[in-house]
């Protein structure tokens, strides 16, 4: 699972495969967040090696942990957390860029704009 986007950095390097590589939650204060590497590719994913470490972050708390991390919302995704944070992440950067408003309790951060993922392709 990953998102596929090309993006330029300011060093002149075009990447454009982007990875979880690490994320913590914590059920009892409803919050969890998410670090998003960048990869020149998906070979490059595979093998560990990040052009961008921490390319983004991304974080949830109160109802937005609930809505993606909550007893319900795991049970109907078959406890899979990795799935859900990425489900975050889409709906947060497709929110953020169709209203141009952080949505309360989801929040993507990110050099390249807290909408980085909202036209990325899921592979």
């Amino acid at each position: 699972m990953a998102f596929q986007k090309n993006l330029a950095l300011p060093t002149g390097v075009s990447a454009d495969y982007f990875r979880l590589t690490s994320f913590r939650w914590d059920r009892s204060a409803r919050e969890a967040s998410a670090l998003f590497s960048l990869f020149k590719d998906a070979a490059t994913a595979a093998a560990g090696q990040p052009l961008v470490p921490v390319v983004a972050k991304l974080r949830l708390t109160a109802a937005e942990f609930d809505a993606f991390l909550g007893p319900t919302a795991l049970a109907a995704a078959a406890d899979d957390v990795v799935a859900q944070l990425y489900a975050a992440a889409r709906e947060t950067c497709e929110d953020r860029h169709e209203t141009g408003e952080p949505t309360p309790g989801a929040e993507l951060i990110s050099d390249h704009g807290p909408d980085l993922f909202w036209d990325a392709d899921d592979v």
